[in-house]
């Protein structure tokens, strides 16, 4: 019997071992650097330090001044953080909670996976750059011209979606581990969730780091850089996990500004040379995904990516457009939408 007791607490506390390694980790919450057991060094000619400018949680953020992929700044733990049972898990994250100074939050309870769409029926309800009775345009997100000029091509195409977009593209995040190893990668800013006031957050599948598994897991400084010169506050950085499957849908609008979406309509009419302007919303997840758009009727066949893209139907017929949500870390099986075009 005693033999028996020991054996079942041994096994209880070898799952409770594997738990805990398992939990979600918070590396920082809006404390003061020292309270936060972190160092602040920054690096080339960028900065980084502790900020009482704005915040998510906590009272401070920390702030970071970047001028390009080697000038930005180091947050140091002086305790490093025990991430090994986390870097094969398929639904591992890291997320990073960020603001980016200009950047205008979602309003009237807009969906935070896109431009303002939701509600019956697809209308707006009030995102960045939508609103008003009846889906009219109240700005939009900008959209760029030139492009192809073909029949039924594009005739540009944008990482929109919020009304002022963050001056830089992409964060290089790079990792120091207690054994002196390095492992960087790179995280797109043009598609982030925004919530009311402002603050965004990113997911990065720690999975899909593949040089962090040459380590020993024990992050001792993260490094973050931008593309450009730029500002941005961090709020909170932690782990989680994230297993919802990819799901979104497509918006459309017509050159009257009425809005449409996959959800509601399965076909939309429309005249000779019409311009439509299509949306990509995706909702539930916080990494990053791709926008892949075909207007041949052929989903595997890529005519645009993006979010936002444009495109006019000079000739008469029917079209099917394919919008494909992808995840490019090869996580989550990607998701489709479609719609068909009548054109008179």
């Amino acid at each position: 019997m005693r033999h028996q007791i020991l054996a079942g607490w041994a096994g209880f506390l070898a799952l409770g071992l594997v738990s805990a390694g398992w939990a979600d980790a918070t590396l920082y919450a809006g404390q003061p650097a020292a309270e936060a057991g972190i160092t602040l060094r920054s690096w080339g000619a960028g900065t980084i330090e502790d900020s009482t400018e704005t915040t998510f949680v906590g009272s401070r953020s920390i702030k970071v001044l970047t001028r390009g992929m080697l000038s930005g700044g180091w947050i140091i733990f002086n305790r490093p953080v025990d991430l090994r049972a986390d870097l094969n898990a398929p639904d591992k994250v890291l997320r990073f909670t960020v603001r980016f100074p200009g950047v205008s939050g979602a309003s009237g309870g807009a969906p935070r996976g896109g431009p303002g769409f939701g509600g019956e029926g697809g209308a707006p309800r009030g995102g960045p750059g939508f609103g008003g009775e009846g889906g009219a345009p109240r700005g939009g997100p900008e959209l760029g011209g030139g492009g192809l000029q073909g029949p039924g091509a594009p005739t540009g195409s944008s990482g929109g979606g919020q009304a002022t977009p963050p001056s830089l593209r992409e964060l290089r995040i790079v990792f120091e581990t207690s054994d002196g190893k390095r492992a960087e990668t790179i995280l797109p800013l043009q598609n982030l969730r925004t919530d009311e006031t402002g603050w965004q957050s990113i997911s990065l599948p720690l999975r899909a780091v593949a040089e962090l598994r040459n380590t020993d897991g024990q992050i001792s400084k993260i490094g973050l850089f931008g593309d450009t010169t730029g500002v941005f506050y961090i709020g909170e950085i932690r782990t989680l996990s994230e297993a919802s499957p990819l799901q979104g849908y497509m918006a459309v609008q017509n050159a009257f500004g009425s809005i449409f979406t996959s959800r509601s309509q399965s076909r939309l009419s429309i005249a000779s040379g019409d311009e439509l302007t299509f949306f990509g919303v995706v909702e539930g997840v916080n990494t990053p995904v791709e926008y892949r758009w075909s207007f041949s009727g052929d989903p595997s066949q890529v005519d645009g990516v993006g979010n936002v893209v444009r495109r006019r139907f000079p000739k008469r017929g029917n079209y099917t457009v394919y919008l494909t949500i992808a995840d490019p870390y090869g996580n989550r099986t990607p998701t489709t939408a479609k719609i068909e075009i009548q054109v008179n």
